[in-house]
């Protein structure tokens, strides 16, 4: 028998267990936050962690950088974003210049930023297999299909459109 529908959340115990078991959402979630820690393990001895390595790898493909522009990339609050930026301008790996208006920071990948993130590898080489091993390849790639159309369903839904490289 179905469980009845449920609005917020599940007391701890039984029901919310299988509530969750049965969440796409719940295991997308669980799936993120194993990768994360795969990847951040992985990058831990380059000394960078992913939001960091993702901030370098924009400022390499698109060219220097408002924080707007790099807080809607990688998804971070402006707070966080900031500390980040900032740690990474201390160490050299990027620079910082004020824009056109005061407020806004203009960030740049350094030459030594652009060594070190040539030297790391992305979370798919540190992840990626692990998290489909054992997985056919035709269950990987409905698994990217599946993903992909979840994906579109959401971006449709809020309104943004993902450019294409991105899809």
């Amino acid at each position: 028998m179905a469980e009845p529908a449920h609005r917020g959340a599940y007391p701890p115990g039984q029901a919310r267990e299988r509530f969750l078991e049965q969440q796409p959402t719940y295991w997308l979630k669980r799936c993120y936050q194993s990768l994360r820690r795969a990847v951040d393990a992985g990058l831990r001895e380059y000394g960078l962690t992913l939001s960091q390595r993702e901030v370098l790898l924009a400022l390499y493909e698109e060219g220097p950088l408002d924080q707007t522009a790099l807080r809607e990339r990688s998804g971070l609050e402006q707070s966080s974003l900031s500390r980040l930026v900032d740690g990474l301008a201390r160490r050299g790996l990027i620079v910082l210049r004020a824009g056109a208006d005061r407020r806004v920071r203009i960030a740049s990948i350094t030459n030594t930023g652009r060594d070190l993130l040539q030297t790391t590898p992305g979370a798919s080489e540190l992840g990626g297999e692990i998290m489909v091993a054992g997985l056919s390849l035709s269950e990987q790639q409905e698994l990217i299909r599946l993903l992909r159309r979840c994906s579109d369903n959401l971006t449709e839904r809020d309104g943004t459109r993902l450019p294409a490289a991105e899809r």
